[in-house]
C-alpha cells in the first residue's frame, strides 16, 4: 500500500505535467480502442542514450582448442633417399603444413619437415637429383626439400600476388614448372640461378593455370587452363611462344591434370581421359579394350596418369578400377586380373625396381593415407594406410544441437564432422559428408546439410548409424543447374530453401526450393543477375533473399552491389528488389527481428527493412569493409543483436544504435546452445586458418523477455520517452511497474509508477521531464480500470 503522502505527490506531479503539456502542445498518445500498439514505428526512430555495459575485457572468448584432427592429402610423389630407401612424399593440409616422408617398405613415418606459412600443397614433384619441390597454398610459395640435408628451403613466391601453385613438373636439368591461381600464370624456376621465368597470364578471363607437364622430347611446356572452358596451351620454353591447341569441340570445363608419355599428352578433362599428340596437337583416338570401340575419351578418377612402365601408363577409372593405357597399341582398359583401389582414386605414383622388376607404387584417396603397390608382372595388388601425420583441421562450419547443446563442427576440404560435448570438453568424430557450406536442423532432430562440391543437399539423422540412406542425398545441382556451394540452407515447414553460388567459372547463383512431402525441387537461377544467393529468411508464403556480388570461383564480379529481393517461391517471381546498403558487396545474413522487421548484415553494416515494403528502417554500422557470401552470422538475445563478421564478434544495442566490438579478429560463424553460450570458430593469432573452437558467455540477463519498443509505453499509452537499456538486459520499460500485473485500482498503478519514476530521477537514470511524461502516460492509461 502507498502512503497518503506518496499519493499526494503523484497528484501534484500529474498537475505539473498537465501544465507542461499545455505549454508544449505535446500529448501522450493512446492506441485506438481494441488495437495493440505497433511495437516499432516505421519512421523517426528515437535513439536512447548509449549505455556502456559491454566494454570488453582483454579477452572475452574461451579458446577450446582444436576439436578434430584429420588427414587431407591432395597429391603425392615417390622418391628415394641417399641411403637407398624408397619413400613417398606428401603434404597433409593443415596449419603450418609439414612435408611427410614415409618409407614404402617399412611403412614408417621417417620425418616431418615444417613448411612455414603454408596451409597445404596441390603440387609436388621429384627432380632428377632427388630434390623435392612443393607448391603450396594459400601463400603460393615454392619450397625445395633436400633428402641429403633433410632441410626445406623456402624459395618464396615465384609470381607475386598469387595464392595457389598447381601442377609442378620438371625437366631433365632439374628446372621446375608450374601454373598459378588467380591470374593463370605459368612459370619456370631455374635452381642453378634462382631465376624465375614468367610466361605471363595465359587467359584474360579464366583464373586457373590448373596443370602443367614438360615434354622433354621437344622442349615444350603444356598448360591446362580451367573454368569455365578448358584450354590446352603449348609453350615453347626457348622462345616463350604460346599456342592454343585445345582440341576442337572440347566441352570440358577444366584440365586438372596433365602428364606426358610416349609422345602423347594425357589430360584429365572434367573426369574424362583425353589424349593429345604432343607434336601435331591433335586429339588421339584410342581403343576401349572392353568394347573394342574407338573412343575420344574414357572415364578417369585420378590425379592424372603414372609415368610409363610395363603395360603403359596407369590410373583409376570412375569405379576406382586400376586401369592402363597401352602406349604400343593405343588401347585402354582395366588391368588383368581386375584390381580395384579400395581407399580412393589414385593421387600420386612412382616406379620402384624390386629384384629387377618395375613395380608401381602410389597413393589412393585424399583422407586415409591410402597407399598401394601393383606389380604388372604378376598382377598382384597390395593396399595399406601409410602413417602420415594427422594435424589439427581447418574448420569450415559449426552448428549447435538445440536439444542436447552439443556443437557440430565440419572440416574444410576433408569434409569430416566432429561433435563437441561442452559437458566433457571432448569431441567425437562422426560422419564424413563433404565440405559443409550451410546446414540447419529440421525441427525433428534431423539436419539438412548443403555440401560442396556438386551443390548437394542431404538429410542426416546424427542419432542413427551411417548407412546408404543416412545421410541421404536429396539432390545435386552442379550438372543440372551449374550450382556448386549451398551457402544458405533454411527449412521452413514443408519446404527447404537453399541459396547457392554458381559453379567454377559461372555467374548466377540460385534459389532452390525443396518440397519435403514429394521430394521434388525447383531451381530459380539469376533472381539477382550474376549474383550468388547468400542468405534467406522466410516471410509467410514468400522468402527474402540476400545476394552477394560473387560469381563462381575463378571469376571476377560483374555486379557492384548486393540486393535484397522478395520472391514468391511457388513461381520464382521477384516481388520486391531493393539495395538496403548502397555499395555493399554481400548481404551475408538475414534474420527476423523482435520488431517484426527483417534484419540483415551487409558487409559491416546491420540494417532493418519493413517486410511489407522493403523500406529501410535502420542502418547501424559495425565496421567498414567488405566481406564474402559466407562471412556473417546474427543472433538475437533479449533485445541485443549479437553477430560475427569480418573476424569480429560484436553486440548491437538496438535501442541506442550502439555497436560494441567484443573481439576484433580471428572469428568466423556463430551458433548458440540452449544454455545461452555462443560458439564460434577461432583462428589463433599467427595462424592461417580457423582450427579451434571457442565460446563466449554473455552476461546474465536479469530481465528476460525485455520490452524493447523504442519508446516507453504505460499500458495502452505511449509516453514518447525514449526507451533504452539502463543496465545490461534491462530497459527503462522493464524496470517500471508492470502494466500487465493485477492492480487493485488505477490509482495504485499510478502511485507505483510515481515512486519508481522518483527513484530513477534521483539516481540519474532519467531526466525529470522524462519522469513527468511517463507519469502522465500512466495516469492516462487504462491500467487498473
Amino acid at each position: 500500500m502507498f502512503s497518503r503522502r506518496q499519493f499526494r505527490h503523484a497528484l501534484i506531479t500529474f498537475a505539473v505535467a498537465l501544465g507542461l503539456l499545455a505549454l508544449s502542445g505535446l500529448r501522450a498518445t493512446a492506441a485506438p480502442p481494441g488495437d495493440v500498439p505497433h511495437p516499432f514505428p516505421s519512421e523517426n526512430w528515437p535513439l536512447g542514450p548509449a549505455t556502456k555495459p559491454f566494454a570488453p575485457s582483454t579477452e572475452v572468448i574461451k579458446d577450446l582448442g582444436s576439436p578434430v584432427s584429420s588427414l587431407t592429402i591432395m597429391e603425392g610423389a615417390v622418391g628415394h633417399t641417399p641411403d637407398g630407401r624408397d619413400v613417398v612424399y606428401a603434404v597433409p593440409a593443415g596449419e603450418n603444413a609439414r612435408l611427410n616422408v614415409v618409407d614404402l617398405h617399412s611403412r614408417q613415418l621417417l620425418r616431418t619437415v615444417p613448411l612455414p606459412g603454408a596451409a597445404g600443397g596441390w603440387a609436388i614433384v621429384v627432380v632428377p637429383n632427388g630434390d623435392v619441390y612443393l607448391g603450396t597454398y594459400a601463400n603460393a610459395h615454392l619450397y625445395r626439400y633436400s633428402p641429403v640435408t633433410g632441410e626445406v628451403t623456402d624459395l618464396g613466391q615465384p609470381i607475386p600476388g598469387q595464392s595457389q601453385i598447381y601442377g609442378l613438373t620438371a625437366d631433365p636439368e632439374g628446372n621446375v614448372y608450374a601454373g598459378t591461381y588467380p591470374n593463370a600464370h605459368a612459370f619456370k624456376y631455374d635452381p642453378t640461378t634462382g631465376e624465375v621465368t614468367d610466361y605471363g597470364s595465359l587467359d584474360p578471363v579464366q583464373q586457373y593455370a590448373r596443370s602443367t607437364v614438360y615434354d622433354p622430347d621437344h622442349n615444350k611446356l603444356f598448360v591446362g587452363v580451367s573454368t569455365p572452358n578448358a584450354r590446352l596451351l603449348r609453350i615453347d620454353v626457348a622462345t616463350k611462344a604460346v599456342e592454343d591447341i585445345t582440341p576442337p569441340g572440347t566441352t570440358a570445363k577444366d584440365f586438372i591434370d596433365l602428364d606426358y608419355a610416349g609422345g602423347k599428352v594425357f589430360a584429365n578433362a572434367s573426369s574424362r581421359l583425353v589424349v593429345v599428340d604432343a607434336v601435331t596437337g591433335e586429339q588421339v583416338k584410342y581403343t576401349d579394350a572392353t568394347t573394342g570401340q574407338q573412343v575420344m575419351d574414357y572415364p578417369i578418377a585420378a590425379r592424372g596418369v603414372s609415368a610409363a612402365g610395363p603395360g603403359g601408363v596407369y590410373f583409376t577409372d570412375n569405379k576406382l578400377a586400376l586401369t592402363h593405357y597401352d602406349l604400343d597399341t593405343n588401347t585402354v582398359g582395366p588391368v588383368t586380373p581386375a584390381r580395384t583401389l579400395t581407399r580412393g582414386a589414385s593421387i600420386g605414383y612412382g616406379w620402384v625396381t624390386e629384384n629387377g622388376v618395375p613395380v608401381l607404387y602410389g597413393l589412393a584417396g585424399n583422407y586415409s593415407g591410402g597407399t598401394f603397390r601393383y606389380n604388372p608382372a604378376d598382377g598382384t595388388l597390395a593396399q595399406w594406410s601409410s602413417p602420415f601425420q594427422y594435424v589439427p583441421s581447418p574448420l569450415m562450419h559449426e552448428l549447435a544441437d538445440p536439444s542436447t547443446g552439443k556443437v557440430f563442427v565440419n572440416v574444410y576440404l576433408n569434409g569430416s564432422t566432429a561433435v563437441y560435448d561442452p559437458a566433457t570438453g571432448k569431441s567425437t568424430v562422426t560422419t564424413r559428408q563433404g565440405q559443409v557450406e550451410g546446414w540447419a536442423w529440421d525441427g525433428h532432430g534431423k539436419m539438412y546439410v548443403g555440401i560442396y562440391p556438386y551443390g548437394r543437399l542431404s538429410l542426416w539423422d546424427p542419432t542413427q548409424p551411417d548407412s546408404p540412406t543416412n545421410p541421404k542425398e536429396l539432390f545435386s545441382l552442379v550438372d543440372s543447374d551449374h550450382q556448386n556451394r549451398p551457402v544458405a540452407v533454411v527449412p521452413d515447414g514443408d519446404h527447404v530453401y537453399v541459396g547457392t553460388t554458381p559453379a567454377y567459372g559461372e555467374y548466377g547463383g540460385a534459389l532452390t526450393v525443396y518440397d519435403v512431402p514429394t521430394g521434388s525441387h525447383t531451381v530459380y537461377r539469376n533472381l539477382v543477375t550474376d549474383q550468388t544467393i547468400a542468405s534467406i529468411v522466410p516471410d509467410g508464403n514468400d522468402v527474402w533473399l540476400g545476394s552477394s556480388i560473387e560469381g563462381g570461383q575463378g571469376t571476377d564480379p560483374k555486379a557492384t552491389e548486393a540486393h535484397l529481393v522478395k520472391v514468391d517461391p511457388a513461381t520464382g517471381q521477384v516481388l520486391t528488389d531493393v539495395v538496403p546498403v548502397p555499395g555493399a558487396a554481400s548481404i551475408n545474413e538475414l534474420i527476423d527481428g523482435p520488431d517484426g522487421n527483417v534484419w540483415g548484415l551487409a558487409d559491416g553494416i546491420v540494417f532493418a527493412v519493413d517486410p511489407a515494403t522493403g523500406a529501410v528502417q535502420r542502418l547501424l554500422p559495425v565496421f567498414s569493409g567488405a566481406t564474402g557470401s559466407q562471412d556473417g552470422a546474427l543472433s538475437w538475445r533479449d533485445g541485443y543483436l549479437y553477430g560475427v563478421t569480418g573476424g569480429r564478434l560484436f553486440v548491437l544495442d538496438i535501442l541506442s544504435g550502439q555497436a560494441t566490438i567484443l573481439r576484433d579478429r580471428g572469428l568466423n560463424r556463430l551458433t548458440q546452445t540452449p544454455d545461452g553460450t555462443y560458439y564460434t570458430l577461432l583462428r589463433p593469432d599467427g595462424y592461417i586458418n580457423p582450427t579451434n573452437l571457442a565460446s563466449y558467455t554473455p552476461p546474465v540477463d536479469p530481465c528476460p523477455q525485455s520490452d524493447v519498443r523504442p519508446t516507453v509505453w504505460t499500458g495502452n499509452i505511449d509516453s514518447h520517452v525514449q526507451n533504452r537499456f539502463l543496465t545490461y538486459g534491462c530497459t527503462l520499460t522493464d524496470v517500471l511497474p508492470s502494466a500487465k500485473a493485477s492492480w487493485p485500482s488505477h490509482s495504485a498503478y499510478v502511485a507505483a509508477v510515481a515512486v519508481k519514476v522518483r527513484q530513477l530521477e534521483q539516481d540519474g537514470s532519467i531526466q525529470r521531464w522524462e519522469g513527468t511524461l511517463i507519469l502522465v502516460a500512466a495516469a492516462q492509461s487504462d491500467v487498473g480500470k
